[in-house]
């Protein structure tokens, strides 16, 4: 009996090393997708900010947040020269066009937002020392608060952009807000009719009257003057005869 039982404990399947055993870790698919950056260099592009900004994707990438897949693309954002035909002139052209102020050129940092395919931008500028902005694609906003790279630690740096691009991340989500309710035409009120004159009104009770007689006037087609053959002289007797219509 005992060497049965030793027969079916080795028989028994047991869990291979790295299969499914169907823990919380493995079956949780209601994970988050993280946030979408882009890092694009605002003003004039010179080496050191270039660096900066990849060094920052770089922080951003390992700390699980996405970026553009596209190498060219975040290169063109960085304001790095173009090496070959890469269809980003565009881009480019954009990008050169950004001032000093960011508020000043939201319309250009949605367009890169879009091309870019991210939730948020962050922006690398520099005004005396490097700063880093993050702007919400979706509400064409910058929001509040600016770092300064130099004074910032990574986790400091990583805690500013990611609670941001999450912020931004859910706006996309959001549904569009409902249309302002259509105004009413408004209706104008019928004219009210003016005050009559005393005149008009009598005619009003008198037309009856009126076209009566113009009837009777309408039916007299001719005077017949009788004057008799006699040599008297007597004034002509008019006699009305109604004619024909």
């Amino acid at each position: 009996m005992r060497w049965l039982m030793m027969v079916l404990v080795l028989t028994c399947p047991s869990p291979a090393l790295g299969q499914d055993t169907g823990t919380a870790a493995d079956t949780d698919t209601g994970t988050a997708i993280p946030p979408k950056i882009a890092i694009v260099v605002a003003g004039d592009p010179d080496e050191t900010l270039r660096n900066t900004a990849a060094f920052i994707e770089t922080e951003a990438i390992s700390s699980g947040l996405r970026t553009p897949t596209d190498p060219a693309l975040r290169a063109a954002m960085r304001g790095e020269p173009a090496t070959e035909e890469d269809g980003l002139d565009g881009l480019r052209s954009i990008r050169r066009s950004l001032g000093l102020d960011p508020r000043k050129d939201l319309a250009s940092y949605k367009r890169i937002g879009v091309i870019a395919g991210a939730d948020a931008l962050l922006v690398v500028r520099r005004e005396g020392s490097i700063l880093l902005e993050v702007f919400d694609v979706s509400a064409a906003q910058f929001y509040e608060g600016a770092l300064d790279f130099d004074a910032s630690t990574s986790t400091q740096r990583l805690e500013f952009i990611r609670s941001r691009a999450k912020q931004a991340q859910l706006r996309w989500s959001q549904p569009p807000p409902a249309p302002p309710p259509a105004a009413s035409k408004k209706v104008n009120a019928p004219k009210q009719p003016a005050d009559e004159s005393r005149a008009k009104r009598r005619m009003k009770q008198a037309w009856p009257y009126v076209v009566a007689g113009a009837l009777i006037a309408g039916g007299v087609t001719y005077l017949i003057i009788d004057r008799r053959g006699t040599n008297e002289v007597a004034p002509p007797l008019l006699r009305f005869r109604p004619g024909e219509e």
